[in-house]
């Protein structure tokens, strides 16, 4: 007989068991044990070609999903996983549970291992609480450790002469905050091999083979406190004529989420948490990239000026604090396809709970603010 679990107790023993029931129902994936520890793997319900499901395989996250080949439509909890490979309906709660109790073989577990599994678990998650703590102070470390290493952005490198081509001269950019620096020869570790051996009977991946090395503008990625937490890349062809040739130049390590680039701080020349301390308030900018924050900043000098990286990172900036007077977002022209201005949208909504006034920066031409600097089409 099957004894009866609560739903968030079933959630936490699929959460622990999560590789394994990636193993029975979407084998030969590929994980990655970094900081957001993911499965990649062809979805085998497209029969995909490329690796598009990502599942997320550590942490309270462990088990959600999502395609990149269709992700507003494709994504969900462990639940939810577990009936779209079956083939059900993500929503099918009722199978998920079904399957994952007969999966997990509670039906003939009794009361006494039922506890002792409960505990082993607790244990198991305080632990890698612990861990994932120690790695994400570790990386954060590392991130600020590369930043200060870097050489300060000065005309003459590759660097400079890359921002000069997009229009940004950088030393005519307004209020600017002086936190872009640069790498005369950094690693693009998405081109690195690696290999995997069992150490300690866990196995662990090893670098076989570093990726190419290329000249690069490291910016900081802040958190509200302006503490550095990350690094935001941009890979560029050695002589600066524009960024490398490789598949994504531009790269954020180790995270991203609710971070936001420092460009320019408008008139007062006070970083944001200075400014809120002296009671100083004005208008912010935010944008996706970082020639689009240097093209707003260097448009308007009114403007302190914020970059989010990514448009799933806009909704997440924290502009609840007294420094932003009003809100400006500077929309991409090609954030006009269906999925991508639902994003923007649901940005939109979240922004707007700080209740300042909001507006749309829209590109007059081309892509981006960058492109009508540059008078693209």
């Amino acid at each position: 007989m099957t004894r009866r679990v609560d739903k968030g107790e079933l959630k936490s023993l699929a959460q622990d068991r999560i590789e394994d029931i990636l193993a029975q129902l979407a084998p030969g994936g590929r994980h990655h044990r970094g900081g957001r520890a993911h499965y990649l793997v062809s979805n085998p319900m497209r029969r995909d070609r490329t690796a598009s499901l990502c599942v997320w395989t550590r942490g309270t996250a462990a088990g959600g999903f999502k395609d990149f080949g269709d992700p507003h439509k494709v994504k969900g909890d462990v639940f939810g996983l577990v009936a779209y490979l079956n083939g059900k309906a993500i929503s099918d709660f009722v199978f998920a549970r079904d399957w994952l109790l007969d999966f997990l073989g509670l039906g003939s577990m009794s009361a006494a291992e039922r506890e002792a599994a409960a505990q082993a678990r607790a244990k198991r998650q305080q632990e890698n609480a612990e861990a994932e703590e120690r790695r994400r102070r570790a990386a954060h470390q590392r991130a600020h450790q590369v930043w200060m290493g870097a050489k300060l952005l000065m005309p003459g490198t590759p660097a400079w002469r890359y921002l000069q081509s997009r229009g940004i001269p950088l030393d005519k950019v307004p209020h600017y905050s002086g936190d872009l620096r640069y790498l005369p020869a950094a690693e693009w570790w998405m081109g690195a091999q690696w290999g995997t051996r069992i150490e300690n009977g866990r196995e662990q991946r090893y670098k076989v083979q570093a990726g190419p090395r290329y000249p690069a503008i490291v910016t900081p990625l802040r958190d509200a406190a302006g503490s550095l937490k990350a690094l935001h890349y941009t890979f560029l062809q050695p002589d600066g004529s524009g960024k490398a040739p490789v598949d994504k130049p531009k790269l954020i390590y180790p995270e991203q989420l609710g971070l936001s680039m420092w460009i320019a701080h408008g008139p007062s020349g006070l970083d944001p948490c200075q400014a809120d301390s002296a009671g100083v308030s004005g208008p912010l900018c935010i944008t996706e990239g970082l020639e689009d924050a240097l093209s707003a900043a260097l448009a308007v000098p009114e403007l302190r000026v914020w970059g989010a990286v990514s448009l799933g990172n806009l909704a997440q900036q924290p502009v609840n604090r007294p420094c932003v007077s009003e809100i400006y977002i500077a929309a991409q022209n090609d954030w006009g396809k269906a999925a991508a201005l639902a994003e923007l949208e649901r940005a939109e909504t979240q922004l707007a709970r700080a209740g300042k006034p909001m507006a749309r920066l829209q590109a007059h031409t081309g892509k981006d603010l960058n492109d009508t600097l540059l008078g693209k089409e």
